[in-house]
């Protein structure tokens, strides 16, 4: 099983171009073959009774897992109010497979060094994305990609620094978003060994993602590789905060915002500009447009009662009942508002329940006197806290298919540390009793 899941989370990194065979609803990849291969391995597993099959119990991990399953059987339930059911079905279809892997780390990831193992084998494959963006930048040739549609203003011929590398996907955002993940992984293994030139390496790798981010051209994965830096280091501080620390904190922000609107005063003309809703076709910017679409959800949400529009509905909705115009965007472009408007608010709160109960424990593994346990928790923590803003830069992450692999990382990570500590507990119990005995058998004696 161990070779089955180093194949798993490789294999999410080829893409649906290479080795796929398109079928009528999706294309069909060796990641999508595993992923649902992991279905029927973990009946059997469960019909054996399989004692390395834990369900940990009052563990974050597991409540994230059950926030997850619990979300994917509302998505599916949904085709009972879903108007577009080809929409729903490759919505459920994709959202199956990634719930599968997320249920496979949980239960068939049994050690921290197997951890480590998946954890190498996902910053090789990235590796090699990284060494594919180079490629394309150095010689101009493009693999997958379209490069009319890519090259827009014809000038990767003549002004070489313009071109943009995107490798197996569609845009430059989602590739921007991936090298992103890829930073934490780059930090987790240089702090995990011990090796001069293999630290080395990891730090020239990191350096050669965050020129790739900056040359990707993409304005949000560049500010979150700002803020993941910016994090990081802040949560290298000890902090011990009390309410007046808060207060001061909020003080100093809203001091810095009247700053900022003191020395640009223009500034806040433009966003509340940019925050303008226009109903007239043809006249309206991309910015508008993407306001216009999170409006038109938000009245989609309350149009069907906090339910949801249902799985993979959001575009069939915006085609035929928009209230603003979009440009003829149909896509939300907003991961979080994708899961409200298409999943309802039950959905919503599941996920943001499960993604609120991962960040607090990985803050909570930081503070930990396990010297492994601490540096990987920061890494996880700095990109969660980044992706709540990245995550909003590709078109939609439910085609995203790397982010379900990674996050069912981060929780079978969180798990290995319950299981630990829930040892660590037990052990300490033992020995209270042991002692506790013996005290009575000396009085006695």
């Amino acid at each position: 099983m161990k070779t089955y899941l180093i194949l798993l989370v490789m294999s999410v990194f080829l893409g649906t171009e290479i080795l796929a065979v398109n079928v009528s609803v999706a294309q069909l990849t060796i990641y999508r073959l595993l992923a649902l291969g992991t279905i029927p391995l973990l009946i059997y597993q469960l019909g054996i009774k399989n004692k390395r099959l834990v369900l940990v119990a009052n563990s974050h991990a597991t409540y994230a897992l059950i926030c997850y399953v619990l979300w994917w059987l509302w998505a599916v339930i949904s085709v009972l109010w879903a108007e577009n059911l080809l929409g729903w079905l490759q919505a459920v279809f994709l959202m199956t497979i990634g719930i599968a892997s997320i249920v496979a780390l949980y239960f068939f990831v049994s050690s921290f060094q197997q951890w480590q193992r998946l954890i190498q084998a996902v910053w090789l494959m990235i590796s090699g994305l990284v060494v594919w963006g180079y490629f394309e930048i150095v010689t101009n040739i493009y693999l997958l990609a379209d490069i009319e549609k890519l090259d827009k203003y014809r000038t990767f011929d003549s002004q070489p620094w313009t071109r943009i590398p995107i490798t197996i996907f569609s845009n430059q955002n989602d590739y921007a978003t991936l090298l992103l993940a890829y930073l934490a992984l780059c930090l987790i293994l240089f702090n995990l060994t011990r090796s001069t030139w293999k630290r080395l390496i990891y730090l020239v790798m990191l350096f050669a993602s965050m020129l790739l981010i900056y040359q990707s051209g993409s304005r949000m994965a560049l500010l979150c590789l700002i803020l993941f830096f910016v994090v990081y280091g802040l949560l290298h501080l000890k902090w011990n905060f009390q309410p007046k620390h808060y207060l001061l904190i909020v003080s100093l922000g809203l001091a810095m915002v009247v700053l900022v609107l003191f020395l640009q005063p223009n500034l806040l003309m433009h966003l509340l500009e940019t925050l303008r809703t226009s109903t007239l076709r043809g006249v309206i910017t991309g910015d508008e447009a993407r306001i216009n679409l999170w409006h038109n959800g938000l009245m989609f949400l309350v149009k069907s009662f906090g339910f949801g529009v249902g799985a993979g509905n959001i575009e069939y909705w915006m085609e035929h009942y928009a209230y603003l115009f979009t440009n003829d965007l149909v896509n939300i472009h907003n991961w979080w508002l994708e899961i409200l408007v298409g999943y309802g608010l039950v959905s919503f709160v599941l996920y943001v329940s499960a993604y609120g109960l991962m960040i607090y424990k990985l803050l909570q593994i930081m503070r930990s006197k396990n010297v492994f346990y601490r540096p990987v928790a920061k890494s996880l923590v700095s990109f969660m806290l980044i992706f709540i803003l990245a995550s909003v830069t590709s078109s939609t992450n439910m085609f995203i298919e790397w982010h379900w692999v990674y996050f069912g990382l981060i929780i079978s990570f969180i798990k290995l540390v319950e299981m630990q500590e829930g040892k660590a507990a037990n052990k300490r119990l033992t020995s209270q009793y042991i002692t506790i005995n013996r005290e009575k058998i000396e009085v006695i004696s």
